[in-house]
């Protein structure tokens, strides 16, 4: 009986080592579309300080209104800050926008360099159908300066 018992508990230990493998080592699909939902899409411009203003007029071509000077100034303000660290990322606040006819939010996020000057990499994340346009623009934007 006694190794009856040992068989039964050899068994159940095998299969569960190989439940156990197949559920870590197999098809991740269900935490694919998980961590996908939460990863905003963004859309991204690489900008001089001096240049943040110039660098929203050419974004606000995207939509059917121009993004408000007030927004542009308040989060060119912050991107200035000196207590921002370097290379994190930096909420600069969200602006309200109008595209295609319909209101939405973006959020602008940057991260600052100041090796020789105040360098900026500017984050737009929102609906998906608004940052895919406001990308498009950002790369017809590189392909006319020549990068």
């Amino acid at each position: 009986m006694k190794q009856y018992l040992l068989y039964v508990l050899f068994v159940l230990a095998v299969g569960s080592s190989v439940a156990l493998s197949a559920s870590l080592f197999g098809d991740d699909n269900h935490l694919n579309a998980f961590y996908e939902e939460d990863i905003p899409l963004a859309a991204s411009i690489d900008t001089e300080l001096e240049d943040f203003a110039d660098t929203f007029a050419v974004l606000s071509e995207t939509f059917d209104e121009p993004i408000r000077e007030s927004d542009i100034t308040q989060m060119e303000r912050l991107a200035a800050d000196p207590a921002l660290d370097e290379a994190n990322v930096h909420t600069l606040g969200t602006i309200d926008v109008i595209f295609e006819g319909r209101p939405t939010t973006l959020t602008v996020e940057t991260e600052v360099y100041r090796e020789d000057g105040t360098y900026l990499i500017l984050y737009f994340s929102g609906d998906e159908d608004v940052v895919l346009a406001l990308d498009d623009r950002i790369m017809a934007y590189y392909e006319a300066l020549g990068l």
